[in-house]
């Protein structure tokens, strides 16, 4: 049986791309080695993961970062979750408190099971975002792939909550990096998020923070978290990009 089946099989892991995620990163021990190919055939019972998951997905852990850095609070409110996926911001956003979860997404059959039955989860799955007219809200989630975040962020524009958000360079860029895997280049880095900053705060928007976040996308990308907030402190974004795009 290969090693991913063999996790989701024994209820080890939530799903299989949790499996798959847990075997990349080095994380599952077959007989004290470890292992990293998902299609390793298991001949042993003597199965071990070396970190227990947090979360349905490693998208979870980016969230869990946000909450650290920014101070976040989920405790008693509602929550928006577009590009929900498996289920890792909306996991992450229950276990620190929200009252429920509105989760969205273009995809189908994606959330896990334990989330997808939870009755503080509303799922809409089959759904573009841009065709929503969003419920009331006190925070907005965004993780999305293979598409900008700036439709998104214009579509929610007069949106008086709180907003956090992962800026993916390589889907940024446009179509022609979605082919190439991983995005180096730090000028384009930089020329991207500041170009995302400048156009959030066109749509009326208060950027709080920007980190770079902690956790790589699966094909080693490097990605930021975006936090927009009602302030009153003065934001230098170009100080702001240089601390934290490198």
């Amino acid at each position: 049986m290969r090693l991913d089946h063999y996790l989701v099989n024994n209820q080890m892991v939530r799903s299989r791309s949790q499996a798959t995620d847990l075997i990349k990163r080095g994380l599952v021990l077959v007989d004290d080695k470890i292992i990293t190919k998902t299609g390793y055939d298991v001949q042993s019972e003597n199965i071990k993961l070396i970190q227990e998951p947090m979360f349905a997905s490693r998208g979870g852990e980016k969230l869990l970062q946000a909450v650290i850095d920014f101070d976040i609070i989920f405790h008693g409110k509602t929550v928006i979750d577009i590009g929900s996926s498996t289920g890792g911001f909306t996991d992450c956003a229950l276990q620190y408190g929200a009252k429920e979860v509105y989760a969205y997404d273009v995809g189908t059959n994606q959330m896990i099971e334990p989330l997808k039955s939870d009755q503080r989860v509303h799922l809409f799955e089959e759904t573009n975002i841009l065709d929503v007219e969003l419920p009331t809200a006190d925070m907005i989630l965004i993780d999305v792939s293979f598409t900008s975040i700036l439709p998104i962020l214009n579509h929610l524009k007069g949106f008086k909550g709180e907003i956090v958000a992962l800026i993916k360079p390589q889907f940024e860029a446009g179509h022609t990096f979605f082919k190439q895997g991983v995005l180096k280049d730090i000028k384009m880095h930089k020329k991207i998020v500041e170009d995302i900053l400048d156009k959030t705060k066109s749509f009326g928007f208060s950027i709080h923070d920007l980190k770079k976040s902690g956790l790589k996308g699966k094909a080693g990308n490097q990605e930021y978290v975006l936090y927009i907030k009602d302030t009153l402190k003065e934001i230098d974004i170009k100080k702001m990009i240089k601390d934290n795009v490198c």
